[in-house]
């Protein structure tokens, strides 16, 4: 009894730091856990939209111009937002698509920086994101998908 008097805060401390690891390992917000999920819609390639698709999709429309190139916009519905790949996360910018009310569509002369910016915005937890593009049969939307095995050598 008395060990428990002369070390009560330590055991305290004790407790309360394996009950905030049980806490954490059983949570389901881990990006882990929902990995396989997010990254689905790339491996079927049904976020990919070409230019002639975008009548077929319901609902108010924004679309994003990561990049500064002009000519890629011609030939579009009203709508087009202008925000560099780079500052996406900013504040203002991620407020503008996060906040819209309908799809959002990724437009770039890279098909490689709309999709890195669709799985961003995918894990910020963004629903109804879609790559626009000119040539949706384009060697970047082919290659699979590899893990870095450096950081994750069990896959």
């Amino acid at each position: 009894m008395q060990f428990l008097v002369k070390y009560k805060t330590v055991i305290a401390i004790a407790v309360i730091i394996i009950i905030l690891v049980v806490v954490r390992t059983f949570s389901t917000g881990h990006f882990k856990n929902d990995a396989k999920k997010l990254a689905r819609p790339s491996f079927n390639h049904s976020v990919i939209i070409s230019k002639e698709q975008i009548s077929t999709i319901a609902g108010n429309i924004l679309i994003v111009n990561l990049n500064e190139d002009k000519k890629l916009m011609k030939d579009l519905p009203e709508g087009v937002v202008n925000i560099p790949a780079d500052s996406v996360l900013n504040r203002e910018n991620f407020k503008i698509i996060s906040g819209h009310k309908g799809p959002v569509l990724l437009l770039s002369s890279d098909p490689a920086v709309s999709s890195r910016i669709w799985m961003v915005l995918s894990q910020m937890g963004r629903r109804d994101i879609f790559i626009l593009t000119d040539n949706p049969d384009n060697e970047v939307f082919k290659n699979k998908f590899r893990p870095d095995t450096l950081i994750r050598p069990e896959i």
